[in-house]
């Protein structure tokens, strides 16, 4: 069908269009650049060539879209900057400042940044802004700078004054939420007057405790200037030093002497009053991530490293979206260190100068300054960030110095799958499934070092359970520094690879600059020589010599990493229990396999969030599960497994779905209480897994969850800095290299994903500056050398940063049109809306209980009911609802009947007016599971939809009735019900069901229902583990013919030896005490000795043919 032209003349239809030209041109480059709907350019000739055989006027070839979309990129979208890497390669990066300038100035983003942090007083933590990192410890200079309050602009480190005539010196803003409004208050220095006889000013007193109310200011810096003499002042401007003044158990202490005051020059302030020019200073704080993927859709591994990030100042809800999340770089040959030196550069241009925005809410200028709040990843991402040899290092903890087991050879207990995830020491099974080899001390572990005694495995494990001292930043960098120092002398790498395993730091993006030097002087003989050559070789180096990530101005690589949850604990602790399950304890019982697959099956999941479990599925590839198979793992194994396994076993997974839903509750309504709970959850598991078996300790990511406590209090609810929206992005990232010639990776994806960018920009109807200066004849006409040409100089043609309001415009309304309503490119661009309506209720019948007190009114049930949290409530399923009447209290109810009245307009819109409910009593414990019962009470509630919090899931108490699998259903097959039936759980007694505490979803809600945990003794339990640990070692090493290191252990060893001083075979019988001391009888050469089948020496002393000592 032709396209008709529904514009009267070209001028209406370019400013209908804007900055297209006509329609056909702007959807073919929505098409071509949607993040998820990648368009090859063979595709894209197809597409072309299907509208012109159906006679579709005008059609562009696919140069002209090419030139096009370069133009129009280059006016109003974002540059990918080419970098010439220190360590040789070139990688390209997407513009950091323009990717923040479109969020400041994008009306769907823009109302939910915040740029101030916020004190809950320990309540209601939900978002970073509300942690004490953000809100407490981050360095000031970093935190948005002002605070506008009755026309003035109040800096920090620049003296005010107050109502009361005080003078104080601000060092951080931030806000509290009082009475439904939030009231600004800065934290502040004491100012002191100095008045001599020589000089007069002022001294800063460096306080912990003072606080000063926004509405107190009174005066700013400007005009303090001018008015201080009015008020008998000293000069503002003459600050004679800084003292620091804490308080420690209500004790006033305070420095000797006063430093120098350095923040600021006095006389002119806060240098981002003059950089700001009247305009709003807000600081712009980041997630940034980065990452490993492989850039094919096979099985070849073609890895390539992405650095990505998104707004810390979003709430929860809005950073987890694919729409927030923006793309920095990639490359398959540059290491992610090298890629970070460019990230790391324009982070550092932006903070020295700041980014101009055009702020879309305040309708005006801003000067936006980014900071890095923490760096997220994998382990093994996280401790090449902080330097760290990783988790096979001896010093095994990124966050601390807490050290693992220099020597090797343990056996114990177990299953085989048991001994190979956990039998070497410090090894672990990475986050991406490979298995390191053991390493000690002096590199890798032999078989044959001596064994680890009870005494020391008792002190390992305890200094397992708790953290360790600290890593900090200072540390780390003297210790880079004095690398550098030890290879300006030739023949020190052996020295320096020793220094790196005993300190386990160790900066890759350093270690190529080290095999510079080391190399530098091969060729040289002679001292004199090669120290020459080292030194023309250290001059070559480039000024940034160590890990990029130390110059992030205010981060800790060691600190802000926090624990990542989902590699610790789904892909950590769920995924080795499973396999160890399935795998190991159930290896070769087909029967118990086939009954843990159809209970899996046969479980309710209502109130999950989950689709029906395909237990087949989760118990044959347990070893090939995502991490979305076990987080429905840690839900429902309590109710699954429940006489499959140990009691001690049993444990261990009860306190692991315990607290699973702890660790990602995205609400902390009282935070130390939380935090102690929490804390309480994590000390539990690990003591019921040493119960268990202690040989789970040689796992380092059982101690790396310790720390997870410190990092919620720092950092806010750990959802927060997990990372599954970004690892779901990878599949993007993998998208854009498919469809690439490969030939270019890291450019050819960095603009396609700033071309990406530009289009939700636009389209969500964000505010730009475009000064077309071609002519839209020449844009559709050209060569491919000139669109390479346009390629090449992004910048030439960029409109400048302009402070004009009017210069700052939108897209026409003929582009904003096509997402205005939910469809295909809305939805692929995340700017869809979810329904908030419900389903279509069914024709019921009349409510009895209303009938004489409504009468003449007609009511309908429904079949479901929208809740609070998007749940869909069923009648005979359970809901957590609010009591009326009182403050916080809730209490479970089942759902009875969903009622609604053809006469209220909630009929009209689908919605229903009351819930009858009847209350559920929950005092009683399910002891098998640990989990309160669900006893029915009789007794009813008409609720309102809006006290309904949200459902949950309960489960019926399967391990106390012994439920067996007499019950069948059809098997469907191509949609089509089949004559084939498969078994399910047939339940005695269903009406006995227990309330599912392990439920993640709306966790929340539900802790306040969970059962507490016994607490047991640390030292009993541990030393309890270690002594049947060393039994059970004991009995191994006799079983498989070794000598022992224990004592009172008879030990056989029966072999074919070779004699050291002469010839003969020999047969050993001896007794072992201590290290294998022993009486036997030995034929050989005369003090020869002979060596048996495994490997141990025995040695004998006496004549030829004697007995002799073994």
């Amino acid at each position: 069908r032709k396209r008709g032209r529904e514009l009267r003349n070209d001028q209406e239809r370019l400013r209908h269009l804007y900055p297209w030209y006509d329609k056909i041109t702007c959807t073919l480059d929505v098409l071509m650049h949607l993040p998820r709907s990648v368009f090859s350019q063979r595709q894209l000739d197809l597409f072309l060539w299907l509208l012109k055989v159906n006679d579709v006027e005008d059609v562009p070839s696919v140069r002209s879209m090419l030139r096009l979309n370069s133009a129009i990129q280059r006016a109003c979208g974002i540059d990918s900057i080419a970098y010439k890497g220190v360590l040789g390669h070139t990688y390209y990066v997407n513009a950091l400042d323009q990717i923040i300038s479109q969020e400041m100035g994008n009306p769907r983003v823009r109302p939910y940044l915040h740029f101030y942090s916020e004190d809950t007083h320990g309540r209601n933590l939900s978002e970073a802004r509300q942690a004490e990192q953000w809100l407490k410890k981050a360095q000031h200079d970093l935190l948005t700078p002002m605070l506008r309050c009755h026309d003035q602009d109040y800096y920090i480190h620049e003296p005010a004054m107050l109502q009361n005539g005080d003078v104080c010196m601000p060092v951080r803003w931030y806000t509290c939420v009082e009475s439904g409004a939030h009231v600004w208050y800065g934290k502040c220095w004491e100012m002191r007057k100095i008045e001599m006889d020589v000089i007069s000013g002022w001294r800063v007193i460096e306080r912990d405790n003072y606080v000063v109310k926004a509405d107190h200011l009174l005066k700013a810096f400007p005009k303090l200037k001018l008015d201080a003499t009015l008020y008998g002042l000293p000069d503002p401007t003459k600050i004679l030093g800084l003292l620091w003044y804490v308080h420690i158990d209500f004790v006033g202490i305070s420095a000797e002497e006063p430093s120098p005051w350095t923040f600021t020059k006095p006389s002119q302030g806060n240098r981002w009053q003059e950089r700001g020019k009247g305009h709003h200073v807000l600081a712009f704080p980041l997630w940034m991530y980065c990452d490993d993927i492989s850039g094919n859709l096979s099985k070849k591994w073609n890895e390539h490293n992405s650095v990505l990030m998104t707004p810390a100042g979003l709430p929860h809800d809005h950073s987890s979206k694919e729409y927030n999340i923006h793309f920095l770089c990639t490359s398959n040959i540059a290491p992610p260190l090298e890629m970070m030196d460019g990230v790391v550069q324009q982070l550092e241009e932006a903070q020295a100068e700041g980014i101009w925005a055009w702020d879309c809410m305040l309708n005006e200028l801003v000067l936006v300054v980014p900071f890095v709040l923490a760096l997220l990843g994998d382990n093994p991402m996280q401790s090449e960030f902080a330097c760290h040899m990783g988790l096979q290092a001896k010093f095994f903890c990124r966050n601390c110095w807490c050290k693992g087991q220099d020597v090797a050879g343990q056996a114990g207990q177990g299953s085989e799958v048991l001994n190979e995830l956990i039998g070497r020491p410090q090894s672990d099974v990475g986050d991406h499934g490979e298995t390191p080899q053991p390493t000690g001390r002096d590199g890798p572990v032999s078989e044959s070092k001596v064994l680890e005694s009870m005494s020391d495995m008792v002190t390992r494990v305890r200094n397992f359970l708790k953290p360790g001292r600290k890593r900090t930043k200072p540390e780390t960098e003297q210790t880079l520094r004095s690398y550098f120092t030890m290879a300006s002398t030739p023949h020190m790498k052996t020295d320096i690879a020793k220094e790196r395993t005993r300190t386990g730091i160790k900066d890759t993006f350093q270690l190529t600059l080290l095999e510079k030097l080391f190399d530098s002087y091969k060729s040289k003989r002679g001292f004199d020589a090669k120290q020459k050559a080292l030194n023309e070789a250290i001059e070559q180096l480039p000024e940034h010599r160590i890990n990029p990530v130390w110059r992030i101005k205010g981060l800790d690589a060691h600190q802000d990493t926090p624990v990542e949850i989902l590699h610790v604990v789904l892909l950590g602790f769920v995924k080795y229990f499973w396999r160890d399950l399935v795998q190991g304890q159930l290896k070769n019982k087909d029967k118990e396999k086939e009954l843990l697959a159809t209970r899996l099956s046969s479980l309710d999941v209502s109130g999950l969030g989950l689709s029906p479990l395909a237990g087949h599925t989760l118990v044959l590839y347990a070893g090939s599960l995502t991490g979305r198979d076990f987080r429905a793992i840690s839900q429902v194994a309590p109710f699954v497994i429940y006489d499959m396994v140990s009691q001690e076993c049993y444990d261990a997974w009860v306190s692991l779905s315990h607290l699973v839903p702890l660790i990602w509750q995205p609400m902390i309504e009282d935070v130390e209480d939380h935090l102690d709970t929490l804390e309480k959850a994590i000390n539990n598991f690990l003591l019921c897994t040493v119960q268990w078996n202690v040989r789970w300790f040689n796992k380092p990511k059982f101690h790396i969850i310790l720390h997870l406590v410190d990092h919620i209090r720092r950092f806010g609810p750990a959802s927060l800095f997990a990372t599954e929206a970004f690892e779901s992005f990878n599949a993007v990232i993998r998208a854009k290299s498919v469809h690439s010639n490969r030939q270019a990776p890291s450019r050819d994806i960095a603009r396609a994903f700033a071309q990406g960018n530009r289009i939700r920009h636009l389209l969500s109807g964000g505010y730009f500056r475009y000064l077309p200066t071609t002519a839209p004849d020449s844009l559709t006409s050209g060569t491919n050398n000139d669109e390479e040409e346009l390629h090449m100089n992004p910048t030439t043609q960029r409109a400048p940063f302009s402070f004009i309001q009017s210069e700052w415009t939108t897209v026409g309304d003929g582009p904003r049109s096509l997402v205005n309503h939910p469809n295909t490119v809305s939805d692929y661009l995340g700017l869809a809306q979810k329904s908030q309506t419900s389903t279509a209720l069914q024709a019921g019948n009349m409510f009895p209980a209303l009938a004489q007190h409504y009468s003449g009114m007609l009511f309908q049930t429904g079949k479901d009911v929208l809740l609070q949290n998007g749940d869909r409530g069923r009648p005979g399923e359970h809901i957590i609802f609010k009591r009326t009447g009182t403050f916080g209290q809730t209490s479970v109810g089942r759902i009875q009947e969903i009622i609604t009245s053809k006469q209220s307009p909630n009929f009209l819109q689908n919605q229903a007016n009351m819930v009858l409910v009847e209350t559920v009593d929950i005092t009683d414990v399910a002891a098998p599971y640990q989990m309160p019962t669900i006893t029915r009470t009789g007794t009813w509630h008409l609720l309102l939809v809006e006290t309904i919090l949200c459902s949950i899931n309960v489960q019926h108490c399967c391990a106390t009735h012994s439920c067996d699998t007499s019950a069948s259903r059809n098997v469907q097959q191509e949609r089509e019900l089949t004559g084939q039936t498969i078994p399910r759980v047939q339940h005695i007694q269903p009406n006995d069901l227990v309330l599912n505490t392990a439920q993640m979803r709306d966790s929340r809600h539900i802790q306040r229902f969970c059962v507490e945990s016994e607490t047991k003794d640390m030292d009993k339990t541990i030393l309890a583990a270690v002594a049947r640990e060393i039994d059970a070692q004991k009995t191994v090493r006799s079983n498989e013919g070794t000598l022992s290191t224990g004592s009172g252990l008879e030990t056989v060893i029966q072999g074919r030896g070779r004699a050291r001083g002469g010839h003969g075979r020999g047969q050993g019988r001896g007794r072992g005490r201590g290290q294998g001391r022993g009486r036997g009888q030995g034929q050989g050469g005369s003090g020869g000795g002979t060596r048996g089948h495994g490997g141990h020496d025995v040695r004998a002393r006496g004549g030829r043919g004697d007995d002799g000592r073994v």
